[in-house]
C-alpha cells in the first residue's frame, strides 16, 4: 500500500481512480501543493465488504494505477462521519478540478475512471458512493502523453487559482471566461471530432471577444497573435480560418469538411483532424496560461476589460500573452494506430524519449496494456 495516503485517523475521503493510464510518479506516491495525494494503486484494502459493495466493479477499482485522493479530518464531530453532507462532495470537486486542469496539459488516455466517497471510522473504511466518472476523449492523430509529477503539481496549482477566481464572482454563469471554460471541458468529453472542434473554437471565441458581424475576421486575427510567432502568422491564420469555417459548418449541421474543397477528397479527413488538434491545443494551453497568470487574468475577467485589451496595439497584445501554442508546429498526421493516435513514424523528433520513465523503480508502467508498443 502507498506510504503517502494514511487512513489511520478518522476522516471523510474522496478518490478519483483511473485504470491503464500512462503515468510516471514514485511508487510511494506524491502530495500536491493543494493537499491532494496521488498514488499508483488504490489506497484501501478491498476486503469482503468492499467486494460486496462494488460487485463487478471491484476489479476496476483494484486495478487503478492512478488515484487522486483527498481527506477531511477537521470541522465535524466524529459521530457525524456517517452522515452524508457536503464535505465529501467538496473533496470530490477539488479532485475533479485538478484532473480537469491536468487534461489541459496533455492527452490523457485511460480505460476506466471512477469516483468513490466515504469515511474512515474505528480503523474501517466505509464506502458511501461509487460512480463512473465522465470520460475525456482524444482527437484522432493525437500523440501519447506520459503524466509526470510536475504535471500533477502544475494541475493542482492551476485548480487552486481557478477556484479562487471563480469564488470572486457572485454569478460565474455570466462571466465570459468561465462560459468559455465550460465549452472547452464539454468539448474535451465529446467523442466525434466535429463536436470537439465546435467546442474548441467556441472556447477561443470567449477569449477574443469578437464584435457582432466581425467574428470570423477577428477570430483569425486575434487568435493568430498568440497561436504562433510573428514569422509563422500566415500559416497560423490559414489554420484558424479553416477551423472557423469548419466550426460554422458544424453549427449549421453541414458536413464538417465542407469548406476544405481546396484539398483532394482523400486528404480532407486528415486535414479536418489536424485542424481539430490545433484548436484543441491552442484552447487548452490558452486557458491554462490565463489561470496560471494573475496579471493576465485581469484582462479576461470582464467584458469591459476584454474590449479594452483587444483594442491595444498588436505588439502590446503579443507581449502580454506571448505565444501560447505554436499551432504551426503541430504536424499533419496521415497514418493512425489502432487507438487513433499518430503512428510512431509520424511522431515529432524526441517525442519517444519524452515517454521514457525516469526511474525504473516507479510503478504505473502500463504502456503495453494500452497499446504502447514503440
Amino acid at each position: 500500500m502507498s506510504s503517502v495516503v494514511d487512513f489511520r485517523n478518522e476522516c471523510k475521503f474522496a478518490f478519483l481512480g483511473l485504470t491503464n493510464v500512462r503515468v510516471d510518479i514514485p511508487s510511494a506516491g506524491v502530495t500536491l501543493p493543494d493537499g491532494t495525494d496521488v498514488v499508483t494503486e488504490f489506497p484501501i484494502k478491498l476486503d469482503s465488504q468492499w467486494q460486496s459493495w462494488l460487485g463487478i466493479q471491484a476489479s476496476q477499482v483494484s486495478g487503478a494505477n492512478l488515484v487522486l485522493a483527498r481527506r477531511a479530518t477537521d470541522g465535524f464531530p466524529p459521530e457525524n462521519l456517517p452522515i452524508s453532507d457536503d464535505v465529501n462532495w467538496d473533496l470530490a470537486k477539488q479532485i475533479e478540478n485538478v484532473f480537469s486542469m491536468l487534461r489541459l496539459l496533455g492527452t490523457i488516455e485511460y480505460e476506466n475512471a471512477f469516483l468513490i466517497m466515504g469515511y474512515m471510522q474505528n480503523g474501517k473504511a466505509i464506502c458511501q458512493h461509487f460512480s463512473k466518472f465522465g470520460r475525456y476523449e482524444i482527437t484522432r492523430g493525437c500523440l501519447p502523453w506520459l503524466i509526470r509529477e510536475e504535471h500533477l503539481a502544475t494541475a493542482a496549482s492551476l485548480a487552486q487559482t481557478k477556484a479562487s477566481l471563480l469564488a470572486s464572482f457572485p454569478d460565474a454563469r455570466n462571466v465570459r471566461l468561465f462560459r468559455g471554460w465550460w465549452a472547452l471541458t464539454t468539448a474535451l468529453q465529446q467523442f466525434y471530432a466535429s463536436d470537439r472542434i465546435h467546442g474548441f473554437v467556441r472556447a477561443l471565441e470567449a477569449l477574443i471577444y469578437p464584435a457582432i458581424g466581425k467574428t470570423e475576421k477577428q477570430f483569425i486575427h486575434r487568435c493568430s497573435l498568440f497561436a504562433a510567432p510573428s514569422a509563422g502568422k500566415d500559416a497560423a491564420r490559414q489554420a484558424l480560418e479553416e477551423a472557423y469555417k469548419m466550426r460554422c459548418d458544424v453549427e449549421h449541421v453541414h458536413p464538417w469538411d465542407r469548406s476544405l474543397t481546396q484539398y483532394a477528397v482523400s486528404e480532407r479527413e486528415d486535414i479536418a483532424y489536424w485542424r481539430t488538434r490545433q484548436m484543441e491545443s491552442l484552447a487548452c494551453l490558452a486557458y491554462a496560461k490565463i489561470f496560471a497568470d494573475n496579471a493576465l487574468q485581469w484582462h479576461f475577467q470582464t467584458d469591459t476589460a476584454l474590449d479594452q485589451f483587444w483594442r491595444k496595439p498588436e505588439h502590446e497584445i503579443r507581449n502580454t500573452v506571448g505565444c501560447v501554442c505554436d499551432i504551426t508546429k503541430l504536424k499533419l498526421v496521415t497514418t493512425y494506430d489502432g487507438w487513433g493516435r499518430a503512428v510512431f513514424s509520424q511522431w515529432p523528433t524526441g517525442w519517444r524519449e519524452s515517454l521514457q520513465r525516469r526511474n525504473e523503480g516507479h510503478a504505473g508502467d502500463t504502456f503495453h496494456a494500452i497499446g504502447f508498443t514503440a
